[in-house]
C-alpha cells in the first residue's frame, strides 16, 4: 500500500493533535494518563514524516549527550544547586563555585540541558530549573535509574557488537550468557549477578524500578471481583498468590482494589531473604498477609489458589525460562484456578517506547512480548489464555490463563 504525501500525514497528524487538545481542555483527556503518550507519538511521527535519513543523525547525538549531562549533574549535585524558587536562577560562575567545578566545563554540559529544554538559560550567563529539570534533585527513582541506563545499560548496548561476533547472531536468551555479562566480563554469571554486585549497584537497582510503577498498573483495567464470593467459604484456600511479590505492593493494590477480598487469604512469595524483610515491616494494611519464601524457577508451594498473579518478572526471561517458569505455576493450578501476568503486551509493530525497552531487555537475556507470543509461551506451559485487559496509555496489560 502506497504511503500518503507528505502534506496529507501532516494535515492527519495535525488533526490528532488538536483533537487531543481540545480533549485536554475539555477535560475529557488527561495529560496524566493515555493522552500524553498519544500527544508524543503523533509529535514523533510529525518529526518521522518529515526527515531526512540523515536527520537520525543529529538526533542521536543530542539525546545521548543530553543523557550523559544529566548523569553528571546528578553525581556533582548540580541540580541541587540551582535554587528551587519560582523566577529564581543562578550565575554560571556561582553555580560553578558551588559545586567546585571548572566554570567552561559547566557551561558547555549546560547547554544541551538548555537545547533540549531541560534546563533554562537566562540572558547570557544564568541558569535555572524548569518543570523537567527538578525531578534531577537528589536521589529519587528517576534519577537511580539514569545511573541504571547509563551506568549498566549503555556499557552494554556498546558491547553487542562483539558479543554478536562472539555468540552469533542469536537472540540473547538464558540466565547465562547475557550481554551485560559479557560487557563486563562476566560470563557464567546471570545479568543479575553481575548487576547486583555490590551494596550500592544493588540499592540504586531496587530504587530504579520504582520509576516504572506507575507505567505497571497492579491490576489496570482487569476486574477481580468475581474472586469476592470465595471469600465466604469456610476453607482455607489462599485466594491471590502473587509469585514474586516482594514486599507485597502488588497485593495491597488489590485487595484495595477488589473490595470484600480479605488480605489474610492472600499469600506473598518471595526469595527467602527478600520474604524476611518484607516481614519486619509492620504494614496494617498486609496485617494476616501470609508470607512464602520460594524461588520461581522451582516447585510452586503454594498448591490450588484460586488465583496466581505474576507481575513484572517474566520480561526479564527468555522464552525458555519463562516457560518453565508459567509451568510450575500451571502445575499446581486446580482446574477453576486462574493466573494472571501483568506485563507489556506490545502490538505488532510495537511502538517506540516498548520496542526501546525491549531492546533494554534483550541485555539481561529477556524479552518484552508480543499477544501472539504471549499465547505460544502460555501453550507450551499448558495453559490457555482467556483474557487480555489492556492499561490505557501504554501497552501494558493483565493477561488471563487457565488451565489448557
Amino acid at each position: 500500500m502506497a504511503q500518503p504525501d507528505v502534506p496529507t500525514q501532516l494535515d492527519a497528524l495535525a488533526q490528532e493533535l488538536k483533537d487531543a487538545a481540545n480533549g485536554i481542555r475539555a477535560g475529557t483527556l488527561s495529560l496524566e494518563t493515555g493522552a500524553r503518550f498519544k500527544v508524543l507519538e503523533a509529535a514523533r511521527a510529525v518529526i518521522g514524516a518529515v526527515e531526512a535519513p540523515t536527520d537520525l543523525l543529529m538526533q542521536w547525538v543530542p539525546s545521548v549527550t543530553q543523557l550523559t549531562a544529566v548523569r553528571l549533574f546528578n553525581q556533582w549535585k548540580v541540580f541541587d544547586a540551582i535554587p528551587t524558587e519560582s523566577g529564581s536562577s543562578i550565575s554560571y560562575k556561582e553555580l560553578a563555585e558551588k559545586v567546585n567545578a571548572d566554570v567552561i566545563l559547566l557551561v558547555r554540559l549546560a547547554w544541551i540541558l538548555v537545547a533540549t529544554g531541560v534546563l533554562e538559560q537566562i540572558g547570557t550567563d544564568r541558569i535555572a530549573h524548569t518543570r523537567k529539570s527538578k525531578i534531577y534533585i537528589g536521589t529519587n527513582p528517576v534519577t537511580a535509574m539514569v545511573r541504571l541506563i547509563f551506568d549498566d545499560n549503555m556499557p552494554s548496548f556498546m558491547a553487542m557488537p562483539k558479543y554478536f561476533d562472539k555468540f552469533g547472531l542469536k537472540e540473547p536468551t538464558g540466565r547465562l550468557d547475557t550481554v551485560v555479562a559479557f560487557a563486563f566480563d562476566q560470563v557464567g554469571k546471570s545479568a543479575y549477578e553481575v548487576m547486583l554486585d555490590t551494596p550500592e549497584r544493588t540499592a540504586n537497582f531496587m530504587l530504579a524500578m520504582q520509576s516504572l510503577e506507575v507505567e505497571y498498573p497492579f491490576l489496570g483495567t482487569y476486574d477481580l471481583s468475581w474472586a469476592v464470593p470465595a471469600a465466604g467459604d469456610t476453607s482455607d484456600r489462599p485466594l491471590v498468590v502473587d509469585v514474586g511479590g516482594g514486599k507485597g505492593q502488588s497485593i495491597k493494590a488489590i485487595v484495595k482494589a477488589t473490595p470484600g477480598l480479605p488480605v489474610s487469604r492472600c499469600v506473598v512469595e518471595d526469595l527467602p531473604d527478600v520474604v524476611a524483610e518484607a516481614k519486619t515491616i509492620d504494614d496494617p494494611e498486609l496485617a494476616g498477609v501470609s508470607y512464602v519464601g520460594m524461588d520461581f524457577h522451582a516447585e510452586q508451594p503454594v498448591k490450588g489458589a484460586l488465583v496466581y498473579f505474576i507481575r513484572r518478572c517474566l520480561h526479564n526471561y527468555g522464552d525458555d525460562d519463562s516457560v518453565a517458569i508459567l509451568k510450575k505455576i500451571a502445575d499446581a493450578m486446580a482446574p477453576d484456578s486462574r493466573l494472571l501476568i501483568v506485563e507489556q503486551v506490545m502490538t505488532n509493530p510495537p511502538n517506540h517506547y516498548s520496542s526501546g525497552f525491549d531492546i533494554f531487555m534483550s541485555t539481561i537475556g529477556g524479552k518484552e512480548r508480543t499477544y501472539d507470543i504471549f499465547e505460544d509461551i502460555a501453550a507450551r506451559a499448558g495453559l490457555k489464555i482467556l483474557s487480555l485487559s489492556r492499561n490505557p496509555g501504554n501497552d501494558v496489560g493483565t493477561v488471563e490463563c487457565v488451565k489448557a
